[in-house]
């Protein structure tokens, strides 16, 4: 028997009820054909002018409404594409972004706070690092120009040097700093900051250098109303950060009022390895059982549904305007208000045609949603829940509900009968729900996140009453602040304890094995041959062929994926990657032979650059992930990445000179930096091979690397960066000399045996600093090629006639000139025949 919900007639019934479900895929269309066909947004407007005109004059004649309905789909396509192309590619006359440039510029800026300021720290996971920093969106009003103070518009992402806790959001502030735009990505495979910044139509940031450089304007104005909004909402975030520690009050601001602290991405990334990120943020789930628990104690105080959705649709408002105003939140607040006011007039309500209202909505506010991983996850899998619910539910439980059927209950069983069913019920719709909206979303996130997690359906049903416990309570808590702040507290103790708990489950899930798989990258023609697949199986019964078809796609689709997953084959020459991480070096080699090898991974930039620039650069390159790990010397901008693989257990070997952690103890975090990762090496049992003058490590029957420095004989008068590797790498006849940090000392030496030295590249020493014996050991090595890693170009900017003038310019001017700084990742092939370059910029 074939399930009802599958039917013809049931399914010509759904698709009547969601008139609007071709308007809103008309319009997701035309925004994705807006944003990667180069028309101008005039073109797009004569061509909904010319669709509706086709559509009006067919519109009255019964034997043309498809041509009328072609005519309104394409007006449709194209206002959606026209409406990105000037969301996009357009901004206003007085946008701030018109005031700035590709280098930044010192500003003053004036404007409100529009979201709490947030103080964050930097990420590296050894060495130094800087001061707390406070970051928040700032809605810019007005610029300091030679002409006195100009009006403009827009948002920008301010970043202060120093904690500014006088500063909240709604006041009016000057900010003295550097303005700037974002800038694409340095490094293949890295977050595309530009990108992400410009969805919310964010284009520009300001760094301000101290928290006095942030002034409250104390004579700004501010309407009674905003004055109250703005309280309220720093009320309720505050009351929420102290109702526990520091890590559950952050949990709660992230599951009640979305929004998500910085100090949360460790949990945020255990929680997406799992599979339950969506539990991290405000969405249909969260809105569901917050809205469903106002609606109950409505109907428990014996109002009638009417009344007590016109009670929900108010605490609803409230809550939206409350909130932070994401995607999920404000999808769910729309179909929510449509349930609201369909029970209120006691119509009829479609989810679907509510899901599509809700669409249309967004995208004519904002049609960059579209391209966002959130809003393409919740649009996936609110429909996938509508529709495929009872005939999965049936297809899993289907057998077990028709012998429940059989079971019968005494009359004074009543209450244990119900008790028995609704359990049962909620268990299986629970079950149903995790599984249908994991199947649904899977194809998503692995093209977006690069996982797969196994053990998402379980964990996303074992969770969620812990969900239920940190937001009930919640909810409870903010609602009595006001009248009840002493029974305000107590209540929200138990959300604050049941966060904890939440925290320490995920804890404990991230030591699980195989909680996640990492993918590499997936073209998006797989993840529409993903939902090609499960289409074609729930309707093989509804198609000719269907079941062959069903085969096809996904015998296709398992080819393409094991196709997908296969390293990148080795290069026909060694290739050697030089990363852009600012203040810092890391280079990585790939060989002929298919081995991959990090020569030096640090910086002093305060993240984790393993994390945020190595493990990218791998996954998009599709390399194979290094087991050897050479460093050049104890500065943490040489080796403080490797701390993640090594916890990860992913190095093998690691080489050393004969200095490196045995330098006298120092109370300074930068100079004992180098005794704790050698603890780190030991605990993960990893081979430490210490190098000197004269030896050759061999990586493959055409690539070597031979060791020139330090002398084999210990001395007393190198410094740390004198004490520096010198690698000599070397194939099919092409050399690249790697020179670590070395300074004046070590320079003058190698000065004597420039046979030694002789490199067709250079990656000069000491990120590119100048030393006095810099232009003889360049003469020597007599480069080819000259590369340096730095997070200031030392050529920018180099006049005068002085030696140091006249050698950097030198080096500006020449073709085979390249900097990190300047042109981001820099790739080095060796062939035979040329020395092939090539950069990210």
């Amino acid at each position: 028997m074939e399930p009802p919900a599958l039917n013809a007639a049931a399914m010509r019934k759904n698709c009547k009820r969601v008139p609007l479900g071709g308007a809103a895929v008309a319009l997701g269309c035309g925004i994705v054909a807006g944003r990667y066909l180069d028309l101008p947004a005039a073109f797009w407007g004569f061509l909904a002018a010319g669709g509706l005109l086709v559509a009006a004059v067919s519109f009255r004649r019964r034997h043309l409404h498809l041509i009328a309905a072609a005519g309104i789909a394409i007006a449709i396509v194209s206002v959606g594409a026209a409406h990105v192309r000037l969301a996009y590619f357009t901004v206003g006359e007085n946008h701030i972004v018109t005031y700035t440039g590709e280098a930044p510029i010192l500003a003053t800026l004036r404007g409100r706070i529009v979201t709490s300021p947030t103080s964050f720290a930097d990420t590296a996971p050894l060495g130094y690092r800087r001061p707390d920093r406070t970051g928040f969106v700032l809605d810019a009003a007005r610029v300091r120009t030679g002409a006195g103070w100009e009006p403009v518009s827009g948002l920008v992402r301010v970043s202060i040097r120093e904690p500014a806790r006088h500063l909240a959001a709604g006041q009016q502030v000057e900010l003295l700093g550097w303005m700037g735009r974002f800038r694409s990505p340095a490094n293949p495979g890295q977050f595309d900051r530009a990108s992400a910044a410009r969805r919310p139509h964010t284009l520009v940031w300001m760094t301000v250098p101290a928290a006095d450089g942030a002034t409250i304007l104390t004579g700004a104005k501010m309407s009674r109303h905003r004055r109250i909004y703005w309280r309220v909402r720093a009320a309720s975030r505050q009351h929420l950060l102290t109702l526990g520690d520091a890590e559950e009050g952050r949990i709660l601001n992230a599951l009640i009022l979305g929004e998500r602290h910085p100090a949360l991405g460790g949990l945020n990334r255990a929680m997406v390895r799992a599979g339950v990120s969506h539990f991290l943020s405000i969405s249909g789930l969260h809105l569901g059982v917050f809205l469903g628990f106002v609606f109950l104690l409505c109907r428990l105080c014996l109002l009638t549904p009417r009344r007590s959705a016109a009670v929900a649709l108010i605490v609803l408002i409230a809550y939206v305007l409350l909130a932070e105003p994401r995607a999920p939140l404000l999808r769910s607040g729309l179909m929510a208000a449509a349930l609201c006011i369909a029970t209120i007039s006691r119509r009829r309500y479609s989810g679907l045609n509510a899901l599509a209202a809700a669409a249309i909505v967004l995208l004519a506010i904002d049609p960059l949603q579209l391209f966002s991983p959130g809003f393409q996850l919740s649009f996936v899998i609110v429909p996938a829940l509508v529709v495929a619910h009872r005939p999965v539910r049936g297809l899993l439980f289907g057998r077990w509900l028709r012998r429940r059927g059989l079971m019968v209950f005494r009359t004074d069983q009543a209450f244990r009968r119900r008790l028995h069913y609704a359990f049962q019920n909620r268990l299986m719709d629970a079950a149903t729900s995790a599984l249908v909206a994991y199947t649904s979303s899977a194809p998503l996130v692995a093209y977006h996140f690069g996982l797969f997690s196994p053990y998402a359906v379980v964990l996303n049903v074992l969770l969620f009453p812990l969900v239920v416990a940190v937001l009930i309570p919640g909810y409870v808590s903010m609602a009595l602040l006001a009248p009840l702040p002493g029974l305000s507290h107590t209540v929200g103790r138990a959300a604050s304890a049941a966060a904890g708990l939440l925290a320490q489950a995920l804890d404990a899930l991230d030591h699980l094995p195989g909680l996640s798989f990492s993918l590499r990258p997936l073209h998006p023609g797989w993840v529409v041959l993903c939902y090609a697949a499960l289409a074609l199986i729930v309707l093989s019964r509804r198609i000719p062929l269907g079941r062959l078809w069903s085969v096809l796609a996904v015998t296709a689709l398992c080819a393409w994926t094991a196709v997908s997953q296969l390293p990148a084959p080795a290069p026909l020459a060694a290739e050697l990657h030089l990363l852009s991480v600012g203040a810092g070096q890391c280079a990585i080699l790939h060989t002929p032979a298919g081995r991959t090898v990090i020569i030096d991974a640090g910086t002093r930039g305060g993240y984790d650059a393993y994390r945020d620039v190595i493990a990218p650069f791998l996954h998009r390159r599709r390399l194979p992930a290094p087991r050897h790990a050479f460093i050049s010397h104890a500065n943490t901008d040489h080796f403080n990445a490797l701390l993640t693989p090594l916890r990860a257990g992913s190095l093998d070997r690691v080489y050393l000179n004969d200095y490196f952690g045995l330098e006298a103890p120092s109370p300074s975090l930068e100079e004992s930096a180098p005794a704790a990762f050698m603890e780190q090496l030991a605990a993960a049992d990893v081979e430490v091979a210490r190098l000197r003058e004269g030896e050759t490590v061999v990586l493959g029957p055409r690539t070597k690397v031979e060791v020139v420095w330090p002398p084999r004989t210990a001395r007393d008068d190198l410094s740390v960066n004198d004490s520096s590797l010198v690698l000599r790498i070397t194939c099919d006849g092409r050399t690249v000399l790697i020179a670590g940090d070395l300074d004046e000392v070590g320079q003058r030496e190698l000065i004597r045996t420039p046979e030694r030295i002789a490199a067709d590249v250079l990656i000069l020493p000491h990120h590119g600093g100048w030393e006095k014996s810099l232009p003889d050991f360049y003469r020597a090595v007599n480069p080819q090629v000259v590369l340096v890693s730095c997070g200031r170009d030392p050529a920018t900017g180099a006049g005068g006639d002085d030696e140091r003038a006249r050698f950097y310019t030198h080096l500006r001017t020449s073709a085979r000139y390249h900097s990190t700084n300047r042109d981001g990742w820099i790739r080095i092939r060796l062939s035979r025949a040329k020395i092939d370059v090539q950069t990210m910029r």
